[in-house]
């Protein structure tokens, strides 16, 4: 039996208007628009990594907002990504509403990724009524005029990409295929032999492990969706991998978009048009190495890898595209209820399929262990679970179970209680089954 709050939760399941459980057998033509920006803050703008409020002064590569925009001549999807920490609940809410009213594109439709770029700013997005609580800060980087400024030019910018990037689409074709990059992996919470984890958040050698420890689950693959013209040249490549993006976090202090910017130019180079990543459940998964120089390495594997998945993709049967969404509320740990004078905390998990291709959204940090639970149950053949996605919800997340073994990752970064994880699991597999129609429920 379903615990109480989970009914609960399962009743909050809002499906987007017009949606039919079974996918569509007409003709359907894709069409795809993109559209990016540069969204560098002034380096004067404070990095919220530093104590004491110290300017980030420097920038080493720029940071950027790109946008997609599929149509299937009926339903439009955006997609937007930025090279930023997160993508906040204010902060959603606020461009959604923003783009909306631009464009008509129903706020359902509209998602907000984040590559989880610790090299750049947060995006809290200001103050006012609308701001919750939680969503305020005790460090004042986002409190200086620089970041004010900044952000607000940020919600325009957003508009602008998804205008641009829905006023000249081109008829594609949707490919997928996969690639083995587990070198740059790892998991950084090792087991120990009584079942309890020991989180190393950058290790000596991420290929050796003493102590008796076990190494952590790792999904070695990225995704790479291939959005292909007629005339055969991609209009843009999408890369998904779950991987923090901190491989220069710490040592530098200035603006980076680390190694998935570094990616996206060398694909972009490699193969003479636009490229995104989309961040996947990367909670306890970090780079291998880190630094610049392991930043090169990376990027070189990585942008290798997806041009040679690119080359043997496997066209997908064009479908309408179908969405869903399901807001939560999702039971706080004692001490965050406690500082945050809420006993739940707002959450949204969403759906996005075209055919046979599945895109699941979840907030905040998911471990790995979620995404692995999804895809295994999931109705859909190919399904894509991103992280770091339509808010924060509660952070950090695992699968129930998780808190007793300990770690940082399950430590009050997670404010969330135990069960969680499960609730947006099952969730997704929810919206999954809703969509998939009869005859095809997850298993």
């Amino acid at each position: 039996m379903l615990p109480r709050h989970f009914l609960f939760v399962l009743a909050m399941v809002v499906p987007t208007a017009g949606l039919s459980a079974a996918a569509s057998t007409e003709a359907v033509q894709l069409r795809a628009g993109f559209a990016k920006a540069d969204i560098t803050p002034d380096p004067r703008m404070l990095n919220w990594t530093v104590p004491n409020a110290q300017p980030y002064r420097t920038v080493h590569d720029p940071l950027f907002a790109r946008a997609l925009v599929l149509s299937d001549g009926e339903a439009k999807l955006a997609l937007i990504v930025w090279d930023l920490l997160d993508a906040r609940e204010y902060a959603v809410a606020r461009i959604r509403a923003a783009i909306t009213r631009a464009t008509g594109i129903s706020e359902d439709h509209i998602l907000l990724s984040a590559t989880h770029n610790h090299s750049g700013p947060k995006s809290e997005m200001g103050s006012g009524p609308a701001l919750e609580r939680e969503e305020r800060t005790s460090r004042p980087a986002q409190n200086g005029p620089a970041y004010q400024e900044w952000a607000d030019r940020l919600v325009q910018t957003c508009v602008d990409l998804v205008q641009q990037a829905a006023a000249s689409p081109s008829s594609i074709d949707l490919l997928i295929a996969r690639a083995y990059v587990g070198e740059v992996l790892f998991n950084r919470r090792p087991i120990r032999p009584d079942q309890s984890v020991v989180s190393t958040l950058n290790p000596r050698d991420p290929y050796v492990l003493g102590d008796g420890l076990r190494f952590g689950m790792v999904d070695p693959t990225m995704t790479v969706l291939s959005l292909r013209a007629s005339g055969g040249k991609n209009v843009c490549t999408l890369f998904h991998l779950p991987m923090h993006a901190v491989a220069v976090y710490g040592s530098y202090k200035g603006v980076s978009a680390d190694w998935p910017g570094r990616v996206v130019d060398l694909l972009q180079a490699k193969l003479g048009s636009e490229a995104m990543f989309l961040q996947g459940c990367a909670g306890d998964i970090v780079p291998a190495r880190r630094g610049f120089e392991a930043v090169e390495a990376m990027a070189a594997l990585l942008s290798d890898r997806a041009i040679a998945a690119d080359q043997v993709a496997t066209k997908l049967i064009p479908a309408k595209i179908r969405v869903s969404r399901a807001r939560l509320g999702l039971p706080a740990i004692p001490i965050a209820a406690k500082a945050m004078r809420r006993t739940e905390l707002d959450a949204e998990v969403t759906v996005a399929t075209i055919g046979t291709l599945a895109l699941v959204t979840l907030p905040g940090e998911p471990l790995q262990e979620l995404s692995t639970a999804i895809q295994g149950r999931s109705p859909f053949p190919h399904t894509v679970v991103l992280g770091y996605t339509n808010g924060r919800g509660v952070g950090y997340v695992g699968l129930p179970g998780g808190k007793a073994k300990g770690g940082y990752e399950m430590s009050e970064v997670g404010t969330g209680t135990d069960e969680v994880g499960g609730f947006l699991v099952e969730t997704a597999l929810r919206l999954l089954r809703d969509q998939a129609g009869p005859g095809r429920n997850a298993k």
